[in-house]
């Protein structure tokens, strides 16, 4: 990509829309979603059911009926998979055959599995008892995802057994081992020949698989140790107990492992004890509907009296019916009616009027960015009006076609108006996800085109380099060379949000501790009983803090992630060098440094870059991955190794200082900013040829 070019991403934007019932008001700017304060019950037993009511509906978005029908919904289109999965996996000879196909036709996943018979839908089959024709096509494209799926982990899972079977090394480092080794995670990766840009992540996927089931195998060998090692109810704890046992034990230089390798000379040569797939997810995909006709199952309307609200009419599969007849809708008594908002025109107007305040206080970085929000969003409601407007003019030729009278002027001016929106740009085909009494539709919407990327960035040449540094003080450091010998930095640091998550980490450590002394003071007073479920309350506890974690860490790499990509933006960076930490061990003495940079936060952080990146019109994200060894050790300016003070003018070494000082040339600077400058050069030395990571 040269200075000026901007290249098209193939990533949909997908932006998510809460469902109402079509009677609901739907909330705007918070109101509606709360009962009114004002309100107060008397003593009159009317006015206490009024309360009731308004408690009870306010606060929800849609109605038990709708939730009871579309729950059948999702039962039947769920039930449908599964016995799709179920009828391939019978036979392990077909299963392996339809993987191959999978895999040599690049997921084309419908008319793959079209073509085997015992899959066709006819009415009053199993399959026609289930769901209707066109959504079959979404279900065969579900579970033929879930089957390529399984099928590059089982070939994981072979290549994985073949390394075991003749290294006993790698067999005690897989299970000795807290972590499973990266080099035997890329030795499985090539193996498989998975090579691609998940590979890493899939044959990590088969490494767990298989020492899941050799954990279980060394559980249930009663006649090697005296007394038996109990089942753990958790997998963590489960391989705790395998780790000291097998350090207990001396596993080299036992019986052990000549049994271990005789039970995996016997998967290879038996075949592994796969699970059969299953799919339970609360969702509904109409990925394979692409035709705009009404019989894909959704349909949309605008509302003609509310402003920005759009109806969504759903088709409900065979025997799940609504009584009353709907008004508007394509299909009938099969109908389930929701209502959204339209929210991308007021996000847009919000954000252009930002953008010019912006731009008057002299903020050029944010105000280029509100600017490019508002264009984007403005781009996506106008691929939403397109498809709307596709969807009911199809509608409407259809119906005219069989009239066949007085309608040819008319038939033929909605022939060209739907050429026109076949060659514009519109939405893709949603999704649809339940979640308790939350209904979400998740619609992708195509990036922005090379047009709209050159009216909002042209001012951009995009010829500097960034390196980026997870830091001890701030979550990350970016160093931008500007210039020969010229560096512009920041520091981004979001304090109340980290300070807050560090604090529930610890109350996970202390959780964790209490939950690990009151199993082991059980076991011992009460071997072999089941815990009380009073003892459980802290597990509950502490999967409660985590969901809080997980929670701050979407937050977190979410504002860094966008700071890092337009700060990065404003000064024509082309590409950013992260540094690797996947394979990250902490020295003794580092505390909680440690396990702060081993968390999968700077994986989001960095999975956030390169997403937004790709929006912006760099390909693949111009984001790659380098060794961080030495990066905080070493003087960037001269390279000899420095030590780390206290201050910006000490020269006494101190353990863990904040700054940076270099007794060879001099330089004092703070040390996430040399570690950052550092990354930059890591590149220069070796490249890689591999796109995300550079040796």
């Amino acid at each position: 990509m040269d200075d000026n070019y901007h290249y098209p991403s193939s990533t949909f934007l997908v932006q998510k829309f809460s469902l109402n019932s079509f009677d609901r008001v739907v909330a705007r700017k918070g109101l509606g979603r709360r009962p009114d304060s004002t309100f107060t019950a008397k003593n009159e037993e009317s006015d206490i059911d009024i309360l009731q009511d308004v408690l009870k509906n306010t606060g929800r978005k849609c109605s038990d009926t709708d939730l009871s029908t579309l729950n059948l919904h999702f039962d039947r289109f769920t039930q449908a998979v599964n016995t799709v999965l179920t009828d391939i996996y019978s036979h392990p000879i077909r299963a392996q055959k339809i993987g191959e196909k999978l895999s040599a036709s690049r997921m084309h996943g419908y008319t793959t599995l079209r073509e085997e018979t015992f899959l066709d839908w006819k009415q009053g089959n199993k399959f026609g008892q289930l769901v209707y024709e066109r959504m079959y096509r979404n279900v065969l494209e579900t579970a033929a995802r879930i089957i390529h799926s399984d099928y590059t982990r089982r070939k994981l899972v072979n290549a994985t057994l073949d390394i075991l079977k003749g290294d006993e090394k790698e067999l005690t480092r897989l299970l000795s081992n807290k972590r499973i080794p990266s080099d035997l995670i890329r030795n499985v990766r090539d193996a498989g020949g998975q090579k691609n840009s998940s590979g890493y992540h899939y044959a990590l996927s088969a490494c767990r698989q298989v020492r899941r089931k050799l954990d279980d195998f060394l559980l249930s060998m009663n006649s090697i140790e005296k007394q038996p090692i109990e089942r753990a109810g958790k997998r963590g704890r489960r391989r705790q107990k395998v780790r000291l046992y097998l350090k207990d034990i001396d596993f080299q230089d036992t019986q052990t492992t000549d049994i271990i390798l005789k039970q995996i000379s016997e998967w290879n040569t038996r075949g592994f004890p796969f699970n059969t797939p299953q799919f339970r997810k609360k969702t509904t995909e109409f990925t394979a509907s692409t035709e705009n006709s009404t019989g894909q199952g959704y349909w949309f309307i605008q509302d003609p009296v509310r402003q920005d609200e759009i109806i969504l009419f759903i088709k409900t599969p065979p025997g799940v019916t609504q009584k009353e007849r709907v008004p508007d809708s394509p299909y009938r008594n099969q109908t389930l009616r929701f209502r959204f908002l339209n929210w991308l025109p007021r996000k847009a107007k919000r954000a252009r009027k930002k953008a010019e305040e912006a731009l008057k206080q002299g903020d050029m970085e944010r105000g280029r960015k509100l600017a490019f929000r508002a264009s984007q969003f403005e781009e996506m409601s106008n691929q939403l009006l397109n498809t709307i407007k596709l969807h009911n003019l199809s509608r409407e030729l259809a119906l005219l076609r069989v009239r066949k009278e007085g309608t040819k002027e008319r038939i033929q001016q909605i022939k060209k108006e739907i050429s026109l929106l076949k060659d514009s740009r519109r939405s893709a085909p949603p999704t649809l996800r339940a979640s308790g009494n939350r209904v979400t539709l998740l619609i992708p919407f195509l990036p922005p085109d090379e047009k709209l990327l050159k009216e909002s960035l042209s001012h951009i040449e995009r010829k500097h380099r960034a390196g980026v540094d997870r830091g001890l003080r701030y979550p990350v450091v970016v160093s931008i060379q500007h210039k020969e010998d010229a560096y512009v930095e920041r520091k981004i640091g979001l304090d109340e949000l980290y300070k807050k998550r560090e604090r529930l980490r610890q109350q996970a450590r202390v959780l964790l501790s209490q939950i690990a002394r009151k199993r082991n003071n059980w076991e011992k007073k009460h071997p072999g009983l089941q815990i009380p479920s009073q003892s459980l309350k802290k597990e509950r506890e502490m999967e409660s803090v985590w969901q809080k974690v997980r929670r701050l860490d979407k937050e977190i790499s979410h504002q860094v992630a966008s700071e890092t990509t337009w700060f990065c933006e404003h000064y024509g960076v082309k590409t950013i060098y992260f540094e690797d930490l996947r394979t990250f061990q902490g020295k003794g003495g580092m505390r909680t440094h440690s396990w702060n940079l081993s968390t999968n936060l700077w994986g989001l952080m960095i999975d956030g870059v390169t997403y937004r990146r790709m929006i912006l019109g760099h390909k693949r994200g111009g984001v790659w991955t380098v060794n961080p060894a030495w990066t905080s050790q070493k003087c960037h300016k001269c390279g000899e190794v420095g030590v780390r003070v206290e201050k910006t003018d000490s020269t006494e070494e101190t353990k863990g200082g904040e700054y940076f000082y270099c007794e060879s040339c001099g330089l004092s600077i703070h040390a996430d900013v040399n570690a950052a400058r550092n990354i930059l050069e890591v590149q220069q030395s070796k490249p890689s040829a591999v796109s995300g990571r550079t040796s």
